[in-house]
């Protein structure tokens, strides 16, 4: 390796560094304990040391036979690691990923896909035609309070959420026209929970999920498939990614006065 190397791409383009590498950011820091986990050949193993070593991202103890990453080396090894997490986040159903357009989400949140590790796609198929929608509605059955964000307003999710405190709904134009047309539903009540903007996916976060709907690759909205992670990451990230719509959505009044 080359001091012009760039760093990530040198330690990726040997799977010996790469293994070494995490192996040392989790925690298996003696030179023993490297080769006992059977990462690569013994002389695989002592050359990714070397190698590391050399272009700064690990440093040998006084006795050399314990490493640890140094600041470049925990950066390089939080990237690569981010890097497999999105990649699992790929494979689980590249089918999804290969047939959504994931342009509508914003650049910053798409950089932090990995948080939806150990999602599922579900889909409706000709057997089971409601499937998705029966999985949307028993998570919104179960929860107590929730946030989303509403391309499209749908009256059977829409009553399956009745008892659901929302705290914040950012929702299309044409949804919350829809939703006033309905003379005075509960969702209109407490309109400081509303803000109003173009929304091309949905996204639905509850007490214990992540409910995220992509449209596919000609804009289309998908109601066949939705992609569901129960982990507090994922609820994490669709929370941040809501707000992100919040920050600049018009509330009612100034929808109102906009139209008016």
């Amino acid at each position: 390796m080359n001091d012009h190397t760039a760093l990530i791409e040198s330690v990726l383009r040997s799977n010996a560094r790469t293994h070494v590498l995490l192996a040392v950011a989790d925690g298996y820091n003696s030179t023993q304990e490297l080769l006992d986990r059977d990462l690569a050949s013994e002389s695989a193993v002592y050359n990714a040391l070397t190698e590391l070593q050399e272009h700064g991202l690990i440093v040998p103890s006084r006795s050399s036979h314990r490493w640890s990453l140094t600041g470049a080396g925990q950066i390089v090894a939080d990237h690569i690691e981010h890097q497999h997490q999105t990649e699992s986040v790929l494979v689980t159903d590249l089918d999804y990923w290969q047939t959504h357009d994931v342009t509508v989400i914003p650049p910053r949140f798409r950089l932090r896909l990995s948080a939806l590790t150990g999602g599922e796609v579900v889909r409706a198929t000709e057997t089971r035609p409601a499937q998705t929608v029966r999985a949307i509605e028993q998570r919104l059955l179960n929860a107590d309070t929730a946030s989303a964000l509403l391309p499209i307003y749908n009256e059977r999710l829409a009553e399956a959420a009745s008892d659901i405190e929302f705290r914040r709904v950012v929702c299309d134009a044409d949804v919350f026209q829809e939703v006033a047309d309905e003379n005075g539903r509960p969702e209109l009540n407490a309109t400081d929970g509303i803000r109003i903007t173009d929304v091309s996916l949905a996204v639905s976060i509850t007490d214990n999920s992540l409910l995220l709907s992509l449209p596919t690759l000609n804009s289309d909205y998908d109601s066949q498939t939705e992609l569901i992670v129960d982990t507090d990451e994922a609820r994490q990230w669709g929370k941040q990614l809501i707000d992100h719509y919040w920050a600049s959505a018009n509330s009612p009044e100034q929808y109102t006065s906009v139209r008016s």
